[in-house]
C-alpha cells in the first residue's frame, strides 16, 4: 500500500476497505431508473452543501451506455484535476502504455578544442532524480571537460500553461516546466526557528548543500543556484506556524511567515527559480564528486541559462549514458492519476506535441491533438476548453458528458484493466475524501479534481447487482465546506452502487 494512502487512512481512523472490481450485472429496469433519478434529484435538491453552487452529474450503464441519471450534463464546468482524465487517456492511445521518457548523457567535441564537453539532452522526464544523475557519472571517462551543458531544446521555453495563478508559482505543485525536469523542478529547505521570537528563522537547503548567496542567484541574469531567498521569521512560543513559500518581486522563491520558538524543524518544497540552471548545477556537482576537473564554467557569459545550453558548434561523439522511465502503464496510476501531479500531466502534454509535429514539444501542439484525438471520440471541441494538461488553468473547461464519453472510450479499449488499477480507489487507494466506511467504499474508482471554488469526481462504479456504472460529478461556482460536499457525493456514489 502506498505510504501517502496509509497515512491518510491512519489520520481518518480507518482501514483501507477491499476493492470490488466491477463485474457484469443485471440489467437496469426502467423502473430502476426512474426511482434512482427521483432519489437523486432529492438528494441534490435538499443539500445546502451545492445550494446556489453550478453541479452537473452525469451517470450510465458502462455496458449499454443508458443513461441513468442526468443533471446538466452537459453545461461546461472548470475541472480542477478531473482534467488530467484527458491528456492521460490520449497518451495511452497516442503513446502506448510502453513509452518511455528518455534522457542521454553525450560525450561532445567542439572545433579548435582538444578536451571534450559534456551534454545532457533532456526528455521531460517527470521521475528522474539526482540520483540518477549520480548513477550516469559512473559511466564517464573523465578526466576533465571543456565544459557541462544541459539541452533542454525537446520542449519549448515556456514555464508556465496561460491561465495558472501567480500565488501558486513558489508552491511544489506549480513548478516551472522544461524538458530539464529533476527531483521534480522542486528544492526542499528545513527551516527551524532562531534562538528567541523575533529572530530570523533558520533556512536551509534539505540536502545539505550550501545556500549560497540567494540575492545573487535569483537574478535573471545570473541565476546560478536554486536557491531560495529566506524571509520567515521566528514567532512567539505556542504561536501559530504560518511558514510558506511564495515568488518574491524579482520572481525569486522566497521562504515567508513564521515558526514558533521551540518548535521542531519542518521542510517546505519550493519550485525552482530556472529548471535548467538547477540540472546544470547538479551535473556539475556529480562531475566534481567524481574528481573530475572543468576547464570553464562559463563565467564570461550574461547568462548563466543560455549558457547552460550547448554552444553553437558542440558536435555529439557518443552516448555515454542512457536513463528510460519506467513505462507510462506503470508511472499512470502512483505518479500521476493517484498523486494528482500537475508537473507530470504538462509535461505528458508537450511529449503529445513532441510525437505529432516537428521539435519542440509543447503545450499548444499537444492540445491540437488532443482535439484531433477528441473528434474521433465523438466529442465537439466546441464543448471544452484545453489551455493545459493537468487543469489548473482557470481556462479549462469541460462537461460531465465529455468526461464519461473519454471514460467510456478508455473502458470499451485496450486499456480498461490499466485505468482501472491507476485511478484512486474511495476508502482503498488515494485520497477520495468522504467515501470511506460508507457502502461505496471500495467501489469507486475516479479521479478527483480540487481547487478554489472547484470539486470534481469521474470515473467508474462498481454496483451491487448491476455491473459498472460510469459517472461524472462536477461542481463549481461552490462557496460551501467541503465535508458538506464530500458527504453529498458519497450519498449520491453509495445511492447508485446499493441499487
Amino acid at each position: 500500500m502506498p505510504l501517502a494512502l496509509a497515512g491518510a487512512l491512519l489520520l481518518l481512523g480507518a482501514s483501507p476497505a477491499p476493492i470490488v472490481q466491477p463485474a457484469a450485472g443485471v440489467a437496469w429496469t426502467t423502473d430502476d431508473v426512474a426511482k434512482l433519478a427521483v432519489d437523486l434529484d432529492q438528494l441534490i435538491a435538499n443539500s445546502a452543501a451545492v445550494r446556489s453552487a453550478h453541479a452537473g452529474v452525469l451517470a450510465i450503464d458502462t455496458a449499454s451506455g443508458t443513461v441513468l441519471y442526468a443533471h446538466d450534463a452537459d453545461q461546461e464546468f472548470q475541472p480542477a484535476s478531473t482534467f488530467k482524465l484527458v491528456v492521460g487517456s490520449a497518451a495511452l492511445d497516442k503513446l502506448g502504455p510502453n513509452f518511455r521518457f528518455r534522457t542521454t548523457l553525450e560525450l561532445a567535441s567542439q572545433p579548435g578544442r582538444e578536451t571534450p564537453s559534456l551534454v545532457l539532452r533532456m526528455g521531460g522526464d517527470p521521475t528522474l532524480t539526482t540520483a540518477d544523475l549520480t548513477a550516469a557519472l559512473e559511466t564517464v571517462p573523465g578526466p576533465s571537460f571543456a565544459g557541462v551543458y544541459v539541452d533542454d531544446s525537446a520542449f519549448e521555453r515556456r514555464p508556465y500553461p496561460a491561465g495558472w495563478t501567480w500565488d501558486d508559482f513558489a508552491q511544489d505543485y506549480a513548478p516551472k516546466l522544461s524538458a530539464a525536469t529533476l527531483d521534480e523542478n522542486v528544492v526542499d529547505v528545513r527551516v527551524s526557528p532562531g534562538a528567541t521570537a523575533g529572530d530570523p528563522a533558520i533556512v536551509e537547503r534539505a540536502d545539505g548543500l550550501p545556500m549560497g548567496d540567494p540575492f545573487a542567484t535569483c537574478d535573471a541574469t545570473l541565476a546560478a543556484s536554486v536557491d531560495v531567498v529566506a524571509r520567515a521569521t521566528t514567532g512567539a512560543a505556542g504561536s501559530d506556524d504560518t511558514i510558506d513559500v511564495a515568488r518574491g518581486p524579482l520572481d525569486c522563491p522566497e521562504v515567508v511567515g513564521s515558526i514558533p520558538a521551540g518548535a521542531a524543524p519542518e521542510t517546505i518544497g519550493a519550485a525552482v527559480y530556472s529548471p535548467i540552471v538547477a540540472v546544470g548545477e547538479a551535473l556539475r556537482r556529480a562531475v566534481a564528486a567524481r574528481g573530475f576537473a572543468l576547464s570553464g564554467l562559463h563565467t564570461s557569459q550574461a547568462s548563466i541559462e543560455a549558457a547552460t545550453r550547448p554552444p553553437a558548434g558542440l558536435e555529439p561523439q557518443r552516448v555515454l549514458w542512457t536513463h528510460d522511465s519506467q513505462p507510462l502503464g506503470e508511472l499512470l496510476g502512483p505518479h500521476f492519476w493517484i498523486p494528482s501531479d500537475n508537473l507530470f500531466g504538462e509535461l505528458l502534454l508537450e511529449e503529445l506535441g513532441l510525437a505529432t509535429d516537428a521539435k519542440p514539444g509543447s503545450t499548444e501542439k499537444g492540445i491540437a491533438y488532443e482535439k484531433a484525438w477528441l473528434r474521433t471520440l465523438g466529442i465537439d471541441p466546441a464543448t471544452l476548453t484545453l489551455a493545459d494538461g493537468c487543469g489548473m488553468s482557470q481556462y479549462d473547461r469541460i462537461t460531465p458528458r465529455d468526461l464519461v464519453t473519454i471514460l467510456q472510450h478508455d473502458w470499451n479499449g485496450p486499456n480498461r484493466q490499466l485505468v482501472l488499477d491507476s485511478l484512486p480507489v474511495g476508502g482503498a487507494r488515494g485520497t477520495i475524501e468522504g467515501i470511506a466506511g460508507t457502502p461505496a467504499a471500495g467501489r469507486v474508482f475516479a479521479k478527483t479534481g480540487s481547487m478554489m471554488h472547484v470539486r470534481g469526481l469521474a470515473g467508474y462504479l462498481a454496483t451491487a447487482r448491476h455491473g459498472a456504472v460510469t459517472f461524472a460529478f462536477e461542481v463549481d461556482d461552490w462557496n460551501g465546506d467541503y465535508p458538506s460536499l464530500a458527504a453529498l457525493r458519497a450519498k449520491v456514489l453509495s445511492r447508485i452502487v446499493s441499487d
